[in-house]
């Protein structure tokens, strides 16, 4: 337990589950294996973690990952020596905006952080002793360089033969990738001294681009090479052996140079999901593996990427100009008093769920309560006023008269938004880790619609569903299809949590008639 609490797991809980693993794998707290430092492997580690350590060859990755600046946009920021600083806020004409001590704060925060990464980035820097690899992202990289090579010609140079740059530069980077950037651009033709020697930079650092249809094009030329060079190591091993031994020894060759981890599908899967994302992962399962299929040629894949970028650029201008045209009045208007965007369908499903959760089963409606009730939650804030123009009442009144509502009032016990969470093992509710056998499991979340105990003492599952469904037969057997997964899942929480049977499970309909549809196993 001592050795333990040295761990960063922490908590009685933690503790439990891992002495049960240990039990499992029949494992102890002994000494892990010490690698030293001239191993011939590959290590990952984080910068900090590589302080102080040497290494052939280093690559930096995610160069253009941007400082973290958060903790300056929190309403008080704090500082061991300046103290604290408060955004003032006029209630009156409804506006705020940072104080002086603030201000000074933040200036100050600021070009600690970006001391501390310059740190870091040293550290980073001097890690390789024959060659160092920087990796970085951008969009457009070729519009990041002219606007950088634009910047540099705005400040004063430094002198010949420094690669020094202006505080003022080093403060408009927003990561090690800019900053770098910067120097190469210094000192693409300035001379410089390495080991007693003058040489230009350009022949110690080399900038190479590249797009992402050219590594698309490198990858499967990548791959083909490697299936070439499976088929030759194979005949290679092959022609040294007997004509009797070439049969067997290529199957075993072709299991081992084929050989795939068993649990591939584990790597995908989330450790935690709720049920209504659980058929967004399916799809994303599904779009892995049709990736690998590459049904698609990379010409085809490459004109949609443009179509896309292309259309997400204008979208990025037309939300800066709407942004643009609402600053003001959004600057002194909360946002509750602001105009609302038109309700979407799934919006107003979300707003007959709520009328059903405050609908009392021991009483008796008319339009004219359900309107009252609308009413009382705009009064309690609950709901707007355009929200309530978009509850449709009639709906929700003929669900006063509907067999389901008759079942619930003369139910012994009725319970209405329950929320769950469940440990369910991952090939029952994902079809990929069904079909490579997963033994792990996922934590699912989710909120049961309603659930009531009727005067036989059965327990019975409701789901209601909001959005349009057919009246023919084909159309509820889809829609059943379609939910049966969710319906399932609530029902093995609902069991698990009462260790009681479900009697039926129900998916009830928002039409005139509030029809129900029992889920058959």
């Amino acid at each position: 337990a001592k050795q333990y609490e040295k761990a960063s797991y922490k908590g009685l809980f933690n503790f439990i589950h891992f002495i049960e693993k240990l039990r499992k794998q029949n494992g102890d707290l002994g000494q892990a294996k010490l690698i030293g430092e001239n191993e011939d492997v590959i290590r990952i580690m984080s910068i900090h973690k590589s302080k102080g350590l040497e290494f052939p060859v280093v690559f930096l990755g995610s160069s253009q990952k941007k400082f973290n600046m958060k903790d300056l946009n929190e309403v008080i920021l704090l500082h061991q020596d300046i103290g604290f600083g408060p955004t003032f806020i006029d209630t009156q004409k409804r506006i705020k905006y940072n104080s002086l001590a603030k201000e000074a704060i933040k200036l100050k925060m600021k070009k600690e952080t970006l001391s501390e990464e310059e740190r870091i980035l040293y550290v980073a820097l001097t890690r390789a002793k024959e060659k160092l690899f920087i990796i970085g992202r951008s969009k457009d990289f070729q519009k990041q360089y002219k606007r950088q090579e634009q910047n540099l010609k705005m400040y004063p140079m430094p002198q010949e033969g420094s690669l020094k740059l202006d505080d003022k530069l080093i403060k408009k980077g927003e990561s090690y990738l800019d900053w770098l950037l910067y120097v190469y651009l210094l000192g693409k033709n300035t001379t410089i001294t390495l080991k007693g020697k003058q040489m230009p930079l350009e022949q110690i650092v080399t900038l190479e681009t590249y797009s992402k249809k050219e590594l698309l094009k490198k990858l499967e030329k990548v791959q083909v090479e490697e299936k070439i060079n499976v088929k030759q190591t194979i005949e290679q091993i092959l022609a040294k052996q007997d004509e009797t031994q070439k049969e067997e020894q290529q199957k075993k060759l072709e299991e081992i140079l084929s050989w795939k981890y068993d649990y591939l599908v584990d790597t995908i899967l989330p450790t935690k999901t709720s049920v209504t994302n659980i058929k967004q992962e399916k799809m994303r399962l599904e779009e892995i593996t049709a990736l690998e299929e590459r049904e698609e040629t990379l010409a085809e894949k490459d004109k949609e990427l443009e179509r896309e970028e292309t259309l997400l650029e204008e979208n990025q201008m037309l939300e800066k100009q709407e942004l643009i045209q609402k600053q003001s009045l959004q600057s002194v208007t909360p946002k509750f008093l602001q105009g609302e965007e038109k309700i979407s369908n799934a919006h107003k499903g979300t707003l007959i769920h709520l009328c059903i959760q405050k609908i009392d089963e021991k009483k008796e409606y008319t339009i004219e309560t359900i309107e009252q009730m609308v009413q009382e939650l705009i009064e309690k804030e609950i709901i707007t006023s355009k929200e309530a123009e978009a509850i449709d009442i009639n709906l929700v009144y003929q669900y006063t008269k509907s067999s389901l509502f008759e079942n619930i009032k003369k139910a012994k016990e009725v319970h209405k938004e329950q929320p769950f969470y469940i440990s369910l093992p991952a090939k029952d509710i994902i079809q990929e880790a069904k079909q490579a056998q997963s033994k792990k499991r996922i934590l699912v979340q989710g909120i049961i619609d309603l659930y009531y105990i009727n005067q036989k003492e059965e327990l019975i599952l409701v789901d209601f569903k909001t959005d349009y469904i057919g009246t023919t037969p084909e159309a509820k057997q889809k829609v059943l299809e379609k939910y049966k997964v969710q319906l399932e899942i609530y029902q093995k929480a609902l069991e698990q949590a009462l260790g009681k049977k479900v009697s039926k499970a129900q998916l009830c309909l928002a039409n005139s008639n509030w029809e129900t549809i029992d889920l058959i196993d």
